[in-house]
This record gives structure tokens, C-alpha cells and sequence, in this order.
């Protein structure tokens, strides 16, 4: 029998004996912390700066969102103040996750 050297080069690959154990590590290394309550004070903030925003402004906007606080830079493709949802290019916020925006 006579091994090609793509046959011989097979048998080196490497080999992962922990499939899967990579991705439980960075599962593991996010940390699930708990929604802030804003004072009445951080409210009014946030409803007055979600009344700037006009449809077609590029705004960054920290939300909540599965046990983590996600902050987005994007174009603001929807606002409706009625159902309090913004939506930003493809990603739709209820406005009562958001704990900051601002204009860009």
C-alpha cells in the first residue's frame, strides 16, 4: 500500500477532544447582571432625549437585553413614541429597555 501524501497529511490534522468545550468556556464568560431601576430623574432624561430622535438620525442607544446591556451605533430607521418602539437599521427596542441614547 502506497499513502499519498494528502492521506499522510489527514492523519496530522489537528483533533479537538473537547468538542464543544470552547464554546461552554464563552458561555461562561458572560456575566448575566441585573436591570438597572432608573430614578425618576434618569426617566425624564431618557423620554427627553427619545424625543429628539427623528427617523434617519445615526443615534447610540444602550438597552437591556437578556441579562446584558447592549449598545448599538445606527441609523434610526422607526420611531413610534404611541407604541414606544424604536427600531435601529434591522433591530426593533422597546423604548422601556433603553437606559441611554444619544445623538451622534
Amino acid at each position: 500500500m502506497h499513502k499519498t501524501r494528502a492521506s499522510r497529511a489527514q492523519i496530522f490534522q489537528s483533533f479537538d477532544a473537547l468538542k464543544g468545550f470552547r464554546e461552554i468556556l464563552k458561555e461562561k464568560e458572560i456575566v448575566i447582571v441585573p436591570k438597572k431601576i432608573l430614578s425618576e430623574d434618569d426617566l425624564a432624561e431618557v423620554d427627553y432625549k427619545v424625543h429628539q430622535i427623528k427617523v434617519g438620525m445615526i443615534v447610540k442607544v444602550t438597552y437591556y437585553d437578556n441579562g446584558q446591556y447592549v449598545q448599538i451605533e445606527e441609523k434610526v430607521s422607526k420611531l413610534n413614541l404611541d407604541t414606544k418602539m424604536i427600531q435601529i437599521v434591522k433591530t426593533k427596542l422597546d423604548l422601556k429597555h433603553v437606559v441611554d441614547e444619544s445623538v451622534i
